[in-house]
């Protein structure tokens, strides 16, 4: 996520040749990811993290705590010009287009929702992500696909997506500082709240083939080439 960054600041500075750019990529270890605004010793039990060997890292755009496991990541800097020149509501539904793209180009049918908030989800919650509303959601059959959280200053944006592709994210609840009743019920709403692509496809395609067709799906929703894809 420091290159995520690094390239957002390129752009915000006007350095001449930055160019948009999309980044796809996992972790490795799993570690907990927390928006740019939150404490760790607020977000997480800081024990429970350790025994089960994870770190956390502060990525530099905003939202609320993601465990990146099992997943694709995504971050996509440019410049507010050009294809990408949009307000804040608008990147977003322009982002959620691309990745709606992608998912029915792998034959699901999703939907682009902007759900009510929960009740339990006040600005002080350490709700995760995924349990947090945002500005343009994917869903299917109203079960959430995807989370993200955006950056942005006068010239250039940065935006993060975390988009599961099979549940192991739903240990983030595990990992709450709540009661261990509060945690079960956490982690049950987030099963019931969201869904990873390999709970909905009968294989998961090679991560080298979701990653292209991520790509091929931003390129076409905004109308560039990537250069080296």
């Amino acid at each position: 996520m420091a290159r995520d960054l690094a390239l957002f600041e390129a752009l915000e500075a006007g350095e001449p040749g930055a160019p948009p750019t999309l980044r796809l990529y996992a972790w490795r270890p799993w570690a907990v990811s927390l928006g740019s605004h939150q404490e760790p010793a607020r977000a997480l039990d800081l024990a429970a993290l350790a025994a089960r060997g994870y770190d956390w890292v502060r990525r530099p755009t905003g939202g609320r705590a993601v465990l990146p496991a099992d997943e694709n990541t995504y971050a996509l800097a440019a410049p507010l010009a050009g294809p990408f020149a949009a307000g804040l509501a608008s990147t977003h539904r322009r982002i959620a287009a691309a990745l709606a793209r992608f998912y029915r180009g792998l034959g699901l049918s999703v939907a682009l929702t902007r759900p009510a908030p929960p009740a339990l989800l006040d600005p002080r919650s350490p709700a995760p992500c995924f349990a947090a509303p945002g500005l343009a959601e994917l869903a299917v059959a109203g079960r959430k696909l995807a989370g993200s959280a955006q950056r942005r200053g006068r010239r250039a944006f940065l935006q993060h997506g975390s988009l599961p592709l099979g549940p192991a994210h739903l240990e983030l609840a595990l990992l709450l500082p709540l009661d261990p009743a509060a945690r079960l019920r956490y982690q049950e709403g987030l099963a019931a709240q969201t869904v990873s692509l390999g709970e909905l496809l009968p294989a998961l395609p090679p991560r080298e083939s979701l990653e292209a067709a991520l790509a091929a799906a931003f390129a076409e929703e905004f109308a560039v080439v990537w250069l080296g894809a």
